[in-house]
């Protein structure tokens, strides 16, 4: 991997060393200036001015044109260090017709999110994967030019669909067959119409977090305070500077309260490390792009992440809306259950509601109506599990 700064000097320096760019600038200049009539202007005195104008405007278009396509080449070619995976269609992730009635007039992209607990990255071939310890939804809504982030609760009793086809927790729907079966949970469970995602290991958050120069926290004094200045954090004035390391460890504390708060915790340094990512220039940028695609698993294609980049130039990326489910938190729960050996496993009061405060926060529809699907599944479990 190139060391941090060679990827700047290296665009900086592409329009004289990229072959393609020379290429394309070369082929412009001679359609411009090797066609029918060219033998014409040399002969032909009067013309000069126009010869002359078309180099004047001829060579900033061919190298604009060059730029261009050149440039594209480029960002394809750090877009392709990422792991990929296949496209899902919409039976492949087992999205449900009903939802997509209901949701057919939103121009809203919903992108699954799972951070695992991958050790290493390119690790995610095997077929047990490691367990998305966070599992969020990035939402894209081009109607009010925002970005919504979804938090779910990783210990929330589920149905695993085919292959696997029984309960489980959450997060476990990742470990037992990768992110294509974590979609296919997410939709099964909670009514929506997810066929991309993006993952990434802890290792490459910590990584992120170094590349950015760390970030800071104001923390109260008690113990999440001492386990956090135990590692080796750097305090002043109630303010503690996080490494990578430290930073991971901080977002994965279950000691000091429950997942819900760790959840916030989760989304506090997301909100970090974008406010430190829009203070870089572009050349810093693009050296993080470079050090962070190889540690990153998708399902996007180079369109689809160029064109939602651009995008996002016109969204209001200072505020982002950010939602947990369930809402309620600890509150939310109506029993603590074990099954199949794990616990806790947290089943939920309602699982219909579930899904229609999910609805109500990506797409503020306070009319949404559960899929027979959902309402099956509330039925199945409270007559499994139910008291």
């Amino acid at each position: 991997m190139a060391a941090r700064g060679t990827l700047g000097k290296g665009f900086k320096g592409m329009l004289l060393t990229n072959p393609f760019f020379n290429v394309w600038v070369g082929e412009a200049y001679l359609f411009l200036f090797s066609n029918k009539g060219c033998d014409k202007l040399k002969r032909k005195k009067q013309r000069n001015k126009t010869k002359t104008l078309l180099l004047i405007v001829g060579i900033p278009v061919a190298l604009i044109l060059g730029l261009v396509l050149s440039g594209n080449l480029y960002i394809d070619s750090l877009l392709n260090k990422t792991i990929r995976s296949r496209k899902l269609t919409d039976e492949d992730a087992m999205i449900n017709q009903e939802v997509l009635d209901q949701v057919k007039n939103h121009h809203i992209v919903n992108i699954a999110l799972f951070g695992s607990d991958n050790a290493r990255k390119a690790q995610w071939n095997d077929y047990e994967m490691e367990r998305a310890d966070a599992t969020k939804i990035i939402s894209l809504d081009f109607d009010a030019k925002k970005i919504k982030i979804t938090s779910l609760q990783r210990d929330t009793l589920i149905w695993i669909p085919e292959p696997y086809n029984d309960y489980e927790k959450l997060n476990h729907a990742h470990w037992r067959g990768g992110p294509e079966l974590a979609v296919k949970m997410l939709n099964y469970n909670f009514d929506l119409d997810i066929t991309q995602y993006v993952g990434f290991s802890f290792e490459a958050f910590s990584h992120l977090v170094d590349l950015v120069g760390g970030v800071d926290f104001v923390l109260p004094e008690g113990l999440l305070s001492q386990m956090i200045y135990d590692i080796g954090a750097r305090e002043e004035n109630g303010v503690y500077h996080l490494n990578g390391e430290q930073t991971t460890y901080y977002c994965r504390i279950r000691e000091t309260d429950d997942d819900f708060h760790r959840m916030d915790r989760q989304n506090e340094v997301i909100l970090k490390i974008i406010e430190k990512l829009s203070k870089k220039n572009l050349i810093e940028l693009m050296d993080i792009v470079n050090e962070m695609l190889p540690y990153i698993e998708t399902n996007l294609t180079n369109n689809e992440i160029k064109n939602y980049v651009s995008s996002l130039l016109s969204f209001d990326l200072k505020h982002l809306d950010q939602f947990q489910i369930p809402s309620k938190g600890m509150d939310s729960i109506e029993k603590v259950i074990e099954y199949n050996g794990f616990s806790p496993i947290y089943m939920m009061e309602n699982y219909e509601d579930l899904a229609k405060e999910l609805h109500w926060n990506i797409y503020e529809d306070e009319d949404y109506q559960p899929s027979s699907t959902i309402i099956q599944l509330e039925q199945n479990i409270q007559r499994e599990f139910g008291s």
